[in-house]
């Protein structure tokens, strides 16, 4: 058996962590576009950085314009390929640079619903009972039918109702999941096949109609309440919790949720982060690689970190997420990085 004594250990740990740190860095492609003077800041409406993600980043026709105050006057320079220009007075719009806008693939997904063709009609012997009629089917009976949302392919329903005093999310594929609670909300998976609800509360609006007000609970009125689709139930999260949101990624069935200062990637929790985080901050690929920005600085999950972005894209491909951003550094150097996660 070999024995190391503590301080050997140690040293081991810290060599792993350098190492593991450099193979990060190894992964990123960098490139200095510009050093700014001193007091200059970035208008990034006016400048053109990332045209392209991945080796389209424009690094080589790039177009930065900056802004400084000097005896309580502003002033403007330009940076390009050529070179620093300025100072100049004011920005016209035959000095600004005119390039096509690059929309990257998205790295979330955004679901457009539609209830075109959704009929909820009541039972013509029974007027207590409603049946939801679409692409030729009907579906229930139910007592009250209170959200529709059918997938941007028309290929799936998906409901909350209630049925026998109790509310229901349903899916016209035939999954039916007990729910509690005021809905709030639906989203779906890209290909239409996954599907969780968000409720809010405990008490159904027929319960509300029903029950002694007196004996409600008012403290649990704000809870948020996950139902999956497939019968995964998450929460309730407390209003004192900070539920933020949730989505699914493009071309991907997993999905996310935030709850405070934690995400959850697939119902299970990642890590705690320092900050809040949302779509805009927070990128994902799987439990192991992801990127978020915290206050000063963008972070990666296997330890690389690096200047806040003053400029950033993300593009999605075939499962992975590729970001581009610019950032400036404490001696003025404006810097062009590129990173899958």
């Amino acid at each position: 058996m070999i024995r190391m004594c503590k301080k050997t250990i140690i040293s081991l740990v810290l060599v792993l962590g350098a190492a593991a740190s450099q193979a990060a860095l190894a992964q990123v492609s960098q490139k200095k576009l510009a050093t700014l003077g001193a007091n200059e800041y970035i208008v990034t409406a006016e400048s053109v950085l990332l045209a392209g993600i991945g080796a389209g980043c424009a690094v080589d026709d790039f177009f930065l314009v900056t802004q400084t105050s000097r005896s309580g006057k502003n002033q403007f320079f330009v940076y390009d390929k050529s070179g620093r220009r300025g100072p100049f007075d004011k920005m016209t719009a035959d000095m600004l640079r005119k390039v096509t806008a690059f929309e990257p693939s998205e790295p979330y997904y955004e679901a457009e619903f539609s209830n075109e063709g959704v009929e909820v009609n009541p039972d013509p012997n029974d007027r207590t009972k409603q049946y939801i009629e679409w692409n030729g089917k009907k579906f229930g009976p139910f007592q009250q039918v209170i959200d529709l949302y059918v997938t941007p392919d028309k290929a799936r329903l998906y409901a909350f109702a209630i049925k026998a005093g109790k509310l229901r999310f349903i899916a016209s594929d035939g999954r039916d999941v007990a729910a509690e609670g005021m809905p709030g909300g639906v989203i779906t998976s890209p290909d239409g096949t996954k599907a969780v609800g968000k409720c809010v509360g405990h008490i159904t609006p027929i319960e509300g109609m029903q029950l002694d007000m007196s004996k409600i609970d008012f403290s649990s009125m704000d809870d948020v309440t996950l139902y999956a689709i497939d019968g995964r139930k998450f929460g309730p999260f407390p209003k004192s919790a900070d539920f933020g949101d949730m989505w699914f990624l493009a071309d991907s069935n997993d999905w996310i949720f935030t709850v405070g200062h934690t995400a959850y990637f697939n119902g299970t929790a990642l890590k705690p982060f320092n900050e809040r985080i949302s779509k805009s901050t927070f990128w994902i690929d799987d439990a192991t690689h992801y990127a978020w920005i915290e206050s000063d600085k963008l972070l990666f999950s296997d330890g690389a970190s690096f200047p806040y972005p003053v400029m950033l894209k993300s593009e999605r491909k075939g499962g992975k997420t590729t970001l581009c951003w610019v950032s400036l550094k404490d001696n003025g150097d404006v810097v062009v990085y590129s990173r899958t996660l």
